[in-house]
């Protein structure tokens, strides 16, 4: 007999969504490295032993709370993602800009890019093509290139419109992807 799984209790997944939102409203009022788990504990009203059952550290409750919308970054390399995903997640990281000091920059950026680098290996381990180098390499190189330019757009080194970033992604995933295949691709395919 199966054990029924946790995660899927509505309770587990409240106490979950919890955390997620206390660590995000600390880190608009403080810089991730100044946030202590106790911290997140005194917001969210959950217990010490519960967090742990959650999540190991604070770093991988900061990856956590990224997953969704890196997820959608990493849908550009299998086509599970479009355009208006991309534009949606980028309007939603303007509106939290204030943010972006605190988690593109210092201490949280480790946390943050081996985030999108884990989601981008996890799309690339779901196609069915070879690559120049190994998947891991590819993941950082991609990831990269999604995630510089959102940080400098979102710091204010340069600006454009949510949905031209959201296109350039998409583009610029799109070609490097092709860069890094070594299988030659179908006649007419322009993938």
């Amino acid at each position: 007999m199966t054990q029924p799984d946790p995660h899927a209790d509505p309770r587990w997944q409240r106490t979950h969504q919890d955390l997620l939102a206390a660590l995000l409203s600390l880190m608009l009022g403080r810089r991730y490295h100044d946030i202590r788990i106790a911290d997140v504990l005194a917001r969210s009203g959950v217990s010490r032993s519960t967090f742990y059952e959650h999540f190991r550290n604070k770093d991988e409750l900061l990856s956590a709370s990224l997953e969704e919308p890196f997820r959608i970054l990493a849908g550009l390399i299998t086509d599970d993602t479009d355009v208006t995903r991309v534009r949606m997640m980028l309007e939603h990281f303007w509106t939290n800009r204030a943010l972006a000091h605190s988690l593109f920059q210092g201490p949280a950026l480790r946390v943050v890019r081996g985030a999108l680098v884990t989601q981008v290996e996890a799309a690339l381990d779901r196609k069915v093509f070879r690559l120049r180098i190994p998947a891991r390499l590819a993941a950082h190189s991609l990831a990269d290139g999604m995630f510089s330019p959102i940080t400098a757009w979102l710091l204010g080194e340069s600006q454009c419109g949510a949905h031209e970033l959201a296109i350039a992604l998409q583009l610029a995933t799109t070609a490097a992807v092709r860069a890094l295949r070594t299988d030659p691709l179908p006649s007419g395919n322009t993938e």
